[in-house]
């Protein structure tokens, strides 16, 4: 007679750690499927860096986030996004409201990256004092920062 033994506590730990990962892997591989305004000011422009080393004017985007999300400038600088995450972001002045309806977007047409693939960055000049706001056209409700320009 055959008989088979039951799992022990620690194979099903194993086993949900493997599913926990394949989860996280799914859900960042689907952030890159939507599509989003290329359009851009002359102050702004996009690029790709194959290791663009950290700087005080730089915005990460990476785990879904901006790092950081607040930044603090004097007028005149340049500031850095680097899209770090696979998939796409963008990077799209204006405000984010989220409702009981959802959420809704109100790009303000200052600047706007268009998509931004893994290793591509955008920049932009801040020539003028003020708070400019700005959120991912993919990922709305999560991803948003300012820069106050001073």
């Amino acid at each position: 007679m055959h008989t088979t033994a039951l799992p022990t506590p620690r194979s099903w730990r194993r086993r949900a750690s493997v599913l926990a990962l394949v989860a996280a892997a799914t859900l960042v591989a689907a952030c890159g499927s939507s599509t989003a305004n290329g359009s851009s000011t002359s102050k702004s422009s996009t690029s790709t860096s194959s290791g663009t080393s950290a700087s005080a004017n730089q915005v990460d985007l990476k785990l879904i986030a901006y790092k950081p999300a607040k930044l603090a400038v004097s007028a005149g600088t340049t500031v850095t996004w680097v899209q770090m995450d696979p998939g796409a972001h963008t990077v799209t002045s204006g405000t984010v409201a989220q409702g009981a309806a959802g959420v809704t977007e109100a790009p303000d047409q200052r600047f706007a990256s268009g998509e931004l693939s893994t290793g591509q960055s955008f920049k932009h000049t801040f020539s003028e004092p003020g708070t400019y706001r700005y959120f991912c056209e993919i990922h709305p409700a999560t991803m948003q920062g300012d820069i106050t320009v001073r």
